[in-house]
């Protein structure tokens, strides 16, 4: 009877850590490694290395991603820093787009950028069939703005999916994305799959007509 209710008091407390496990990695120093590659030609867009650099008490994970060219050098000026809330009880993920795309504008440029807005929130028990807010956010320097909507998300399914790096078990969700900006108007659709405790292992880009454009996989994760 001892033994069972313990078998019992283990499996509670197995599903209640994976329930608040969220889609993203809070191992600090862990390095995960994708690669970017244009659908039709196969050839490398970018690499992209991600850094988990700090993970505190109350859940802030800091990660620093550093994006690459084929050859190994720096394809931007800088690296992008970012923060993402894991809440503790919930495994919910919070990311705040507006500081992210300014982090990214000025890895690019080199210039400080200004963010707003955006907060993005990422269930950890998110089912195939829910909805997710739409979230729109700005960044740019000085008076040049680029703004950035994502809507039309939804959660479309489980599915385990094999990529360089393994096997991973995730839930597939489906987004539109509007940029605009001086010079820079694009509308585009992302699919992405996410695993508990990793993060995205897979990003799927297509453009307006609908056509594939990118597909980015996770190479490696230590």
């Amino acid at each position: 009877m001892l033994k069972r209710m313990s078998l019992v008091f283990m499996s509670v407390l197995l599903c209640s850590t994976l329930q608040a496990q969220g889609y993203f990695c809070s191992r600090k120093g862990a390095r995960l490694e994708y690669v970017r590659k244009y659908a039709e030609t196969d050839r490398i867009r970018w690499r992209h290395v991600m850094t988990v650099t700090d993970v505190t008490e109350d859940g802030l994970i800091a990660t620093s991603s550093d994006f690459l060219k084929a050859n190994g050098k720096k394809l931007y000026r800088g690296s992008v820093l970012e923060t993402t809330k894991v809440d503790a009880s919930t495994g919910n993920v919070y990311l705040d787009m507006g500081q992210a795309l300014a982090s990214y504008i000025t890895a690019r440029t080199g210039i400080h950028a200004d963010g707003y807005g955006g907060l993005a929130v990422l269930p950890a028990g998110l089912q195939p069939g829910d909805t997710l807010p739409q979230v729109q956010f700005k960044a740019g320097i000085g008076p040049v703005t680029y703004t950035v909507t994502v809507y039309s998300r939804k959660a479309l399914r489980y599915e385990t999916v094999r990529v360089p790096a393994g096997r991973f078990d995730c839930i597939v969700i489906r987004e539109y994305k509007n940029e605009s900006g001086p010079g820079h108007n694009r509308r585009v659709m992302n699919d992405s799959w996410y695993c508990k405790g990793v993060g995205y292992v897979r990003h799927d880009t297509y453009d307006s007509s609908g056509k594939l454009e990118t597909s980015e996989l996770l190479y490696s994760i230590q």
